[in-house]
């Protein structure tokens, strides 16, 4: 099976041939794809510059509550995602912004995951005043550059539509 056999598959499910026929499937999942991006880089902004020494006000455990908003945000934008891809996959494969801000979220996925298992605990223990360690910083810098080059590369999409390289 080649890749365009592929494409041409995702292309030809119910869901891609049913977004192609809708007039508001493709419009409304653009609507829920900008909330669960400002939920998700919303709730990001908060929790890295936090950990990072920014808005100290903010006590590190209150901003890490706003995970459950950023997971939400993730979710929102996984299902819109496989909605527009599903729609065209033809016009989104072969776009090198699509494909770097694919391994992009990847990368930040596993570095959340590094938090999670190795800092998340101890992030929760520190006090109002008290700065994260420096694991800790590189994971939320790491973060914070991911999340905003994605939605840079978001933003690109349409900018590099048809090209198969950035220069």
């Amino acid at each position: 099976m080649t890749e365009a056999d592929i494409l041409h598959w995702i292309r030809d499910t119910w869901l891609g041939a049913t977004v192609r026929q809708s007039r508001w499937i493709f419009a409304t999942g653009e609507i829920l794809h900008f909330i669960g991006l400002s939920l998700l880089v919303g709730g990001i902004l908060i929790v890295d510059l936090r950990l990072l020494g920014f808005i100290r006000r903010i006590p590190v455990r209150a901003a890490l509550t706003f995970l459950p908003f950023v997971i939400a945000g993730f979710a929102i934008n996984l299902v819109t995602g496989i909605v527009f891809f599903a729609a065209d996959p033809y016009m989104y494969w072969p776009n090198p912004a699509f494909k770097l801000k694919m391994v992009l979220i990847l990368l930040a996925g596993l570095n959340a995951l590094v938090f999670t298992i190795m800092e998340h605990r101890h992030a929760l223990t520190l006090g109002p005043d008290e700065t994260a360690g420096t694991f800790t910083k590189v994971t939320a810098g790491i973060s914070l550059s991911f999340w905003l080059a994605v939605l840079l590369l978001g933003r690109l999409l349409p900018a590099f539509e048809g090209s198969t390289h950035f220069f």
